[in-house]
This record gives structure tokens, sequence and C-alpha cells, in this order.
């Protein structure tokens, strides 16, 4: 599994205009002549995000600007979010795909197609197999007792239907019909763009304890990609 970024529209400041057009003002932040207020509350949490930042030569935002990100996210005010844009490729297995796809509002996707091309697709192997929760509809516990069993097992079925699919590429099958003989665990890769919000709701969503451990895994590696660019609109949205 993989998130890759490969394009990102907008930074907080654009959060900070977006919300500011309301009252027709935009962010007056000048880094070489911005007076800090260091009674304001916020101070010390600004100051730390502050410092050690150099993105794009915007290294910090005004602490008012800072104060505006936090009650917008608190508050739930979520369209000045909506308007950065992100651009990633994704792999997953098609389960984690389709787990994914289920998040529509703020994103679009196009995906690769076992129609147009048929070279060997890449089998995903978990690290271990788990055991059902007994009170869950849903969820895992702990690795499973016979992991080491069902793990060789997996991988010498997948491997089988992986090859038994590119036999019947060889022998002229049209690959949209091949392609349904291929496991569940191969893995898929498409463009996902979506706006800040809509990546934020993702990654809140997936990291929660209670989701599937590879998602939570794979919305980690979304986390890694855009944090730096919206650090302080992804701390106010996620980690909040």
């Amino acid at each position: 599994m993989k998130a890759r970024l490969m394009d990102v529209m907008g930074d907080d400041l654009r959060v900070v205009d977006a919300a500011r057009v309301s009252f027709a003002k935009e962010s007056q932040y000048i880094s070489s002549s911005y007076e800090v207020n260091t009674n304001h509350r916020l101070f010390d949490e600004w100051l730390a995000y502050a410092k050690p930042l150099e993105i794009d030569k915007k290294s910090t935002i005004s602490l008012e600007d800072y104060a505006l990100i936090q009650y917008l996210g608190s508050h739930g005010h979520w369209t000045p979010f909506a308007h950065p844009q992100i651009t990633l490729r994704m792999k997953a297995p098609v389960p984690i795909r389709t787990q994914c796809f289920k998040h529509k509002q703020g994103f679009v996707e196009n995906e690769e197609s076992r129609r147009y091309i048929s070279g060997k697709p890449e089998l995903y192997v978990p690290t271990e197999f788990r055991s059902a929760p007994k009170n869950a509809k849903q969820g895992s516990a702990g690795t499973h007792p016979h992991n080491k069993l069902w793990m060789d097992t997996y991988k010498v079925t997948c491997k089988e239907a992986i090859e038994i699919y590119q036999q019947m590429i060889e022998d002229g099958v049209a690959p949209e019909q091949a392609r349904l003989v291929l496991p569940q665990g191969v893995q898929v890769q498409w463009i996902w763009t979506g706006s800040l919000a809509a990546f934020a709701r993702f990654t809140r969503q997936r990291k929660d304890p209670h989701a599937q451990k590879e998602i939570q895994e794979l919305a980690q590696e979304v986390d890694d990609c855009i944090r730096p660019f919206f650090p302080v609109s992804w701390g106010a949205l996620v980690d909040a």
C-alpha cells in the first residue's frame, strides 16, 4: 500500500483568506513587520508552530490567523478548508480501495482498469492474519494462533490465481473477463484528488482504532503526505 503526493494547491493562508472574504478582508500577515501579541491565549501554540517551519517562503502565519483556523476547525466551519486541493497517487488491495471510495464528498478518482492492462498484478501480503473478535460484527483481535498456516495458504492460493490469470491472457481471453479470477488481495492504483476538508475527514475516520488496521496504515500515509503543507489546518481538523 502506498500514498504518494502528486500536487498541492493552496496552504494555510488560503484557508484564512477563504474565511476572511466574508468580511471582504484577507490576511495582512507580512513576516518582516508583524508584531506578535504575546498575551494572546494561543501564543505558546503559535510559537511552537512558527519557529521551525519553512514552506514556500511562508514560514509562519500570524497569531490571529492561527487563532482563526483553530476556531474554524473546532466549530465545524468546514467550507474554508474545502478550497485547497490535493492530488495523491494511491495503491492498495481491492477491499481497502473500496473503503477509500466510500468517501465521496469532495473527492474524484480515476482508477487503473484491467480491461486495458494485462501485466502481472501485484499481490498485497499483510503482516499477519488476525483473529475475529468475539463480540463485534467487524474488526479483529490479536494475531491468529494459526497465522503461519493461513499466511502460507493465502500466498499459495493468490499466486495460483494470478498465474491462471496470466495464462488466460496469454491464451487470448479478453482481459475484462480474465480479471474475474483475480483475488481480492491484488493491489490497484488510482489518482485521488480532493479538498483539504475531504482528506482530513477521511484521515480522521480511517485512523480511528475501530477502523481496519490496513486502512489505518494507508490513512497514516495520507497524513504524512499532506500534513507538512497545511500544518495548522491539518492539526485543527485531524488532531483536535
